[in-house]
């Protein structure tokens, strides 16, 4: 017998919804006019919008903090971020916000050191990978360094000029694979083997992923910046722009979380902690919320502000359908985690090899940042993506950098007793969020990317899953924005 993924979902959550209410009272619904499903920047973006146009929001968030995947881990030493963090300069909303809160934007101190490559158990340096008997990629591939295969391979291949290009009709054929895409573009089999170390080249959208190079590359080129490219992640040195002062990327001073923890507070009591929703009931009056707490809120709308990895365990009423059901029912969302710490000695002295590296091995990733100008050591950060992330989010927190450091000191001796591990965090591990980010995988887009985020009877659906044009924490605003400008044209 076919068991249908919906209806068991729907069923554990009724069990469990029927556990929680014979331990709670019930309790009177609050009446506001929104109700915003969700914390995170899209969330408090769509409140504040509403607050500031006399709309009454209360967002219930599902945790015991604001900011969802932005996260500064203020409790760790060299306070890391978990999650998003980079403002661009063309992140109008975003810079927007920081002023309105007085919050000062830094230059990104993002100098990588230089990368050595670990390819079939041998060290190649980059300056004399081109030439390596082990590189056997062809033509113009080999000038290109093993981690940035994907990225420049797919920005070689990309044909969308404008932003919103991507759901153009005339680019439904890019709809397909990466690898799929780079092999009709004459990539050799070698390189996107060694690329797919960084990038998912069978399961993720060529589409959806050059709309993400397009939007990078605008905001690069915003203002007629002129870049000095380096060959190393992050591709370019982060300088002031000599007319707004901003650098090409930018950070928080005291952290991204400082954003959502202000938008919060300018919002006040409407802002509920720890609140779990497991219903939305709609009718042609208005809807009502419920929560695994028992408590309830009545309201005329209702805005979905959570990733479809969670909301699929919402039930909602009427229910979902067609194009966007398949949308919240099986939209990708893939995972990233890094490992955080402190460089207590140089070992790159003693083995002469550049001290950040990328290996085709268990460590896909090893940064070695440059230190700031506040501090006595360099920091670290070991990257895992998709599959590899979500193998090591299987693994506790303490077993998985004790392999971490293992595999680095056996691939490495040099390192042995240098590196100082502080943390590790992996998206696949928050249950209110399960994932870095969404990951349309080939034909998705066209399936169901414009239908999925059209209103469904009382609900709006924001968060960075339904942008349109923008990227990163900008699009998390661009859509609560969006939701925001669709209430009150109704209300």
């Amino acid at each position: 017998m076919k068991i249908n993924r919906r209806d068991l979902m729907k069923g554990v959550l009724a069990a469990s919804a029927l556990s929680v209410a014979g331990k709670i009272q019930a309790k009177e619904a609050e009446k506001t006019q929104v109700v915003v499903i969700g914390g995170g920047l899209s969330g408090l973006n769509t409140a504040l919008l509403l607050k500031d146009a006399g709309i009454d929001a209360i967002v219930l968030e599902g945790s015991d903090r604001v900011g969802g995947r932005v996260y500064t881990a203020d409790d760790v030493e060299t306070r890391p971020e978990y999650g998003a963090s980079q403002i661009g300069r063309s992140y109008a909303r975003l810079i927007a916000l920081c002023s309105r809160f007085n919050l000062k934007l830094v230059p990104e101190h993002r100098h990588l050191m230089p990368m050595s490559n670990y390819i079939e158990k041998t060290w190649i340096k980059s300056t004399e990978w081109e030439n390596s008997p082990l590189n056997k990629t062809v033509g113009k591939e080999r000038k290109i360094i093993p981690p940035l295969l994907g990225s420049k391979l797919l920005i070689e291949a990309n044909p969308l000029e404008n932003l919103n290009d991507w759901l153009d009709p005339k680019n439904a054929g890019y709809d397909i694979s990466i690898g799929e895409l780079l092999r009709q573009r004459g990539v050799s089999e070698e390189a996107i083997k060694l690329a797919s170390a960084t990038t998912d080249m069978q399961n993720a959208s060529a589409l959806g992923m050059l709309q993400e190079k397009n939007r990078t590359l605008f905001d690069a080129s915003f203002g007629g910046q002129k870049l000095e490219v380096i060959d190393r992640p992050y591709g370019f040195e982060n300088k002031k722009g000599e007319h707004d002062g901003l650098a090409q990327i930018n950070n928080i001073e005291g952290g991204a979380s400082r954003l959502p923890e202000a938008m919060a507070k300018a919002l006040g009591d409407n802002v509920r902690m720890n609140k779990i929703v497991r219903q939305v009931d709609m009718n042609e009056k208005g809807a009502e919320v419920r929560c695994m707490d028992g408590s309830r809120f009545q309201c005329d709308y209702v805005v979905s502000a959570i990733p479809f990895s969670t909301l699929q365990y919402v039930n909602i009423y009427p229910e979902v359908a067609g194009r966007q059901e398949e949308g919240i029912y099986t939209l990708n969302y893939v995972d990233t985690c890094r490992a955080f710490g402190i460089i207590e000695e140089p070992y790159w002295e003693e083995d002469g090899i550049e001290p950040s590296f990328f290996s085709d091995e268990t460590v896909q990733m090893f940064w070695a940042l440059e230190k700031r100008p506040d501090e006595d050591k360099s920091r670290f950060m070991v990257v895992f993506t998709d599959n590899a992330a979500s193998r090591m989010d299987q693994m506790s927190k303490a077993d998985a950098l004790a392999l971490i450091e293992s595999e680095i000191n056996r691939m490495r001796p040099s390192t042995k007793g240098k590196l100082k591990f502080l943390d590790i965090y992996g998206w696949k591990n928050d249950p209110l969020i399960q994932g870095c980010r969404h990951m349309y995988t080939p034909g998705q887009v066209n399936r169901f990317a414009k239908e999925m985020i059209e209103p469904h009877h009382r609900m709006h659906f924001a968060g960075e899953h339904t942008r349109r044009v923008d990227f990163g924490m900008e699009s998390a605003l661009e859509s609560g924005e969006r939701v925001a400008f669709e209430i009150l044209s109704r209300a």
